[in-house]
């Protein structure tokens, strides 16, 4: 993959996510003004907490995940554009992936503006499809990333690595079974094995993890070290803001995945500097 074809790229990604905000903006305050936005009366937490202040179940703090999500998608594929146009960083192309998963997390936005929970219909599982999916593309993204992206010498083969990530997620999507019978108390669907995704997912991202940081010893590289941190402060806010139905978890993952996320983009483009 070019330069050119890469930056192609980056710019579709950075205007679909402009776009998608734009009409979802629309919509919502359309919803807004015709007093018409769903809030569920009766949800589901996937992990049981006593109703306290900050940890009580709050339905706008887990809209508000969705939206904070949605927006940080449009702006790391932003700053990816610009910062690393010229940057041959194939933890970037990941890293925009990963963006693209975020993305998805919109869908959680237009539940109450058509109040997808009221009819369990084909629709319905299709946006929990496609829910999983956004989370199965960032999980693997941020995996390959921390994997493959600084070991993979013949860079040819990114364009078939993009290719295996896309169709895992989609045949793990397209797989996952679809809970219709419950609303979850994070403004979203429940899917099947909810719990174990998200352990496995925790394990593998730690995972890699301690592969970047052995990696920058390989390297030498206290920049790369730098950034393996911010890789899973940002990864640990991701997965927080995903079942977020909390303001605790709101204000946690919102931090975690600012300051991982600068952390790793400042240090990364140091690394290119001087590799």
């Amino acid at each position: 993959m070019t330069l050119v074809s890469r930056n192609r790229l980056f710019l579709a990604s950075f205007i679909l996510a402009v776009v998608f905000i734009v009409v979802t903006t629309v919509f919502f305050i359309i919803a807004m003004l015709n007093d018409s936005i769903a809030i569920p009366q009766e949800h589901q937490r996937l992990f049981p907490l006593p109703q306290l202040p900050l940890i009580s179940s709050n339905f706008l703090a887990a809209l508000a995940s969705a939206i904070l999500l949605t927006l940080y998608s449009a702006i790391i594929l932003g700053i990816s554009l610009v910062n690393f146009e010229k940057t041959r960083s194939l933890e970037i192309i990941y890293l925009v992936l990963f963006g693209l998963g975020c993305l998805f997390e919109g869908i959680r936005i237009w539940l109450p503006i058509v109040n997808l929970w009221a009819d369990n219909s084909h629709l319905y599982i299709l946006m929990g499809q496609l829910l999983f999916f956004g989370r199965v593309l960032s999980v693997i993204s941020l995996l390959a990333l921390s994997l493959l992206a600084i070991e993979m010498e013949n860079k040819q083969n990114i364009e078939l690595s993009i290719l295996v990530v896309g169709s895992v997620a989609a045949l793990l999507a397209r797989a996952i079974p679809i809970n219709t019978l419950v609303i979850p108390s994070n403004c979203s669907i429940r899917f099947g094995m909810e719990t174990t995704f998200l352990l496995t997912s925790s394990v593998s991202l730690l995972a890699g993890f301690m592969a970047m940081l052995h990696q920058s010893h390989d390297h030498g590289s206290p920049e790369y070290a730098k950034v393996s941190i911010g890789f899973i402060i940002l990864s640990a806010g991701y997965l927080v803001l995903t079942e977020t139905d909390c303001l605790l978890f709101l204000s946690v993952g919102g931090i975690l995945i600012t300051v991982g996320s600068i952390l790793f983009l400042i240090n990364l483009h140091k690394f290119h500097m001087w590799k």
